[in-house]
């Protein structure tokens, strides 16, 4: 699941713009980073981009990609989710089908995977990305289930076609159990400024976090600010919790970049009690949530407007820098 070097040069390049190239072109970074896919728990080709395109970060010992300018107090996070709700595959038929199994422990309703039929997917072989479909119901594929039923689309019956005949074919593609599998992504652009893909919302975030990042330069306010691109958010979030525990002391003022939502405008207020706040093991929990306006959330045309991307980094920008 490894993004070619060609693909961390070009991101390395939007974003080593001088800053009102890059403030015009920060839909490039936005397409860029919706174009890539990063599984819980399977994250190091998203990993390995972010850390080409942003001078002076590193990882840490959770593999979180973590950059920091300043120091001492007070201390400012920005943190994003690299990671998206995604599939491993579960198993390679006779005839050369994948089954798919869920990644993670986030609670998930029958929908997400109904989202999947009809689908593109790829699959993230050993050999590098293997396209494929998602086959629609079919007689052969819906056994003891009535005629017109309008249960949602099991995971069970998602069976991905990949050109293989065989699972001697399947494996001549490099395809392997436990392979990461995600919706295809190819971010489209229309209306006037509007982007969709999936997992849009999520992407864009972290593309504002960036390109707020870079603009903060190598100055900046009082004290210390810290970016940081968590991993495994859909396990209980433990990166981010591992570096909160690590980076966040008393006092510590937290800004994270939140889920997609139908939301109008643009969400920054304090984040309401919820079962997936951010917890160390000494209870510590984050407050603050800020998230983008978003369209047909959780599906394959989740769209955002750029010109929200951009408020968004400018008001990262400015909380990085204290003046907020």
């Amino acid at each position: 699941m490894r993004w070619s070097s060609r693909s961390a040069a070009l991101l390395a390049a939007l974003c080593a713009l001088a800053p009102a190239a890059r403030a015009q072109r920060l839909d490039s970074l936005v397409v860029r980073l919706a174009n890539m896919s990063a599984v819980s728990g399977l994250e190091d080709a998203m990993a390995d981009s972010l850390l080409a395109a942003l001078p002076g970060a590193a990882p840490d010992r959770a593999g979180n990609v973590v950059w920091t300018r300043g120091s001492g107090a007070p201390v400012r996070v920005a943190l994003c989710p690299m990671d998206e709700l995604g599939y491993v595959v579960g198993s390679i038929t006779p005839d050369g089908y994948l089954t798919l199994r869920r990644v993670g422990t986030t609670p998930v309703g029958p929908l997400l995977d109904q989202a999947l039929e009809g689908q593109r997917v790829t699959v993230f072989g050993r050999r590098g990305p293997v396209p494929g479909v998602v086959g629609v119901r079919s007689i052969h594929l819906t056994r003891g289930r009535p005629a017109g039923s309008d249960e949602p689309f099991p995971l069970d019956d998602a069976f991905v076609d990949v050109g293989a005949s065989s699972a001697a074919d399947a494996a001549q593609l490099g395809i392997e159990l436990l392979a990461p599998v995600t919706r295809a992504k190819a971010a489209h652009r229309y209306g006037l400024d509007l982007v969709a893909a999936p997992d849009a919302s999520a992407r864009a975030a972290c593309a504002a976090l960036l390109d707020a990042a870079l603009a903060s330069g190598p100055g900046g306010g009082e004290g210390t600010a810290v970016v940081a691109f968590s991993r495994r958010r859909h396990f209980r979030w433990d990166g981010a919790a591992f570096l909160l525990s690590d980076r966040a002391p008393a006092g510590t003022q937290v800004v994270v970049l939140g889920d997609a939502g139908p939301t109008d405008s643009l969400d920054l207020g304090a984040a309401p009690a919820r079962a997936d706040s951010l917890f160390t093991p000494d209870g510590w929990r984050a407050t603050v949530t800020w998230s983008l306006p978003t369209r047909y959330a959780g599906s394959s045309v989740e769209t955002v407007s750029l010109r929200d991307v951009a408020t968004l980094s400018r008001r990262l920008r400015r909380f990085l820098e204290g003046t907020r």
